[in-house]
């Protein structure tokens, strides 16, 4: 790993985010901001970072409810706007004014999605590539036209079997319980060591609070999805084959033509792909940025 400069950024709300910055400095150098998802923290883009670092000022964070980020207690904190004024912030306080590649995995991608339809902070992004993380309000109109369509029921079907466990993070109490006994966190440590990565030891008051996310946004926005197109132009989307809580028609079939600019990278790699093929990752990655690498907001 290369050396790292870190710092405090306030993101929506003064809360409080831990940043990480590497390689060049942004004047001299294009930008990429690496968002993270849930069990993890920045550490998880780490191999990624090592890879870029070299040609770009690459920035990473712990988001909120994560790492050494502050862990704020309301849902409502967590609801995809603030979780974009993040992303916004953090560019504000990094990238000396340029626009930026913004690219977002698992939770980080949801993140990411909503900054890329967002246009105050839009208009701070080059590009924006997405990894195993699907765009909830395009899926909430897939799933609508799945009623006139039912030729991608099984899909859908496949991708409800996947994400079997979302129901079970809006269980109050229960699932609180469960962190702070240590059974969530030691399943998802079993569960992720066979995917082939090492075990994340997620603390119980990260997995607590991020479990804010799911309630605040995920049935919300299935049900009543707020935008069908984008703002940011070139969206670039990277398809592990292999990812078990992703499908592939969720990450492609479920978003077309909700961007002007809208291509693919298949990798061969599982859910944890940050970690488990980083170099994969971070060719991918590089292969979607734009050919605009000037510009200010």
């Amino acid at each position: 790993m290369p050396a790292s400069a870190d710092r405090w950024v306030l993101g929506s709300g003064d809360v409080r985010l831990r940043v990480h910055e590497y390689g060049p400095r942004a004047e001299v150098a294009p930008t990429v901001v690496l968002v993270h998802g849930y069990m993890s923290t920045s550490r998880a883009w780490d191999q990624v970072v090592a890879r870029l670092a070299s040609n770009y000022h690459v920035v990473t964070y712990d988001t909120r409810g994560n790492g050494e980020s502050d862990h704020p207690a309301r849902q409502e904190d967590y609801a995809l706007p603030v979780l974009a004024a993040d992303i916004g912030a953090v560019i504000d306080a990094t990238a000396g004014g340029r626009r930026v590649h913004l690219v977002g995995w698992d939770w980080g991608a949801g993140e990411g999605w909503e900054a890329a339809a967002t246009p105050a902070v839009a208009a701070k992004l080059l590009d924006f590539t997405a990894l195993s993380g699907q765009n909830l309000d395009l899926w909430g109109q897939w799933l609508a036209r799945t009623v006139e369509n039912p030729a991608d029921l099984p899909a859908v079907v496949d991708q409800a079997v996947r994400s079997v466990y979302i129901p079970l993070w809006h269980v109050p109490v229960v699932t609180e319980a469960m962190w702070n006994a240590g059974i969530m966190g030691a399943t998802l440590d079993a569960v992720i060591q066979w995917e082939g990565a090492p075990p994340p030891h997620v603390p119980p008051a990260d997995g607590i609070a991020s479990l804010n996310r799911y309630r605040a946004n995920v049935f919300q926005r299935l049900t009543d999805p707020t935008y069908s197109h984008l703002v940011v132009r070139d969206v670039h989307v990277i398809v592990a084959v292999h990812d078990l809580y992703v499908g592939i028609p969720v990450m492609t079939r479920a978003i077309e033509g909700a961007a002007d600019h809208l291509t693919f990278t298949e990798i061969d790699a599982g859910h944890w792909a940050p970690i488990t093929a980083a170099q994969q990752v971070s060719d991918a990655i590089v292969s979607g940025f734009s050919p605009t690498t000037e510009g200010t907001p």
